[in-house]
């Protein structure tokens, strides 16, 4: 299940990120993610999945994703995307923001959660 989790954070990473990108997620991801099981993503609960997804892709620890941790994620055009001050890294604070765009952007109706 660790890899489908990932999975899913590289999709969203992606920015292609939508309501069908999450009804898409394996049910047994979503359910791990959907933590009071109603059937919706809050943005806490996007954002602890965020939080673990992260660590887990951290793989040295050091706080930021390289290309080689991000590579079985990301192609270099996505990773490039991400990494917003092009120093070939995904910083912690870079990772975060995307994961606040692509949250919002799949936040069709504003309502704080995706469907």
């Amino acid at each position: 299940m660790k890899r489908g989790f990932i999975a899913a954070a590289a999709i969203l990473l992606a920015g292609v990120a939508s309501a069908e990108t999450v009804a898409e997620l394996h049910e047994n991801e979503l359910k791990a993610i959907d933590t009071n099981n109603d059937g919706f993503l809050s943005k806490d609960e996007f954002n602890a999945f965020s939080d673990h997804a992260f660590q887990t892709m951290d793989e040295d620890k050091n706080g930021t994703l390289g290309l080689d941790e991000a590579k079985p994620f990301l192609d270099i055009k996505q990773f490039r995307g991400v990494d917003r001050d092009r120093d070939n890294a995904i910083s912690r604070a870079e990772y975060d923001a995307q994961m606040n765009d692509d949250f919002l952007a799949a936040d069709k109706n504003e309502n704080g959660q995706l469907d």
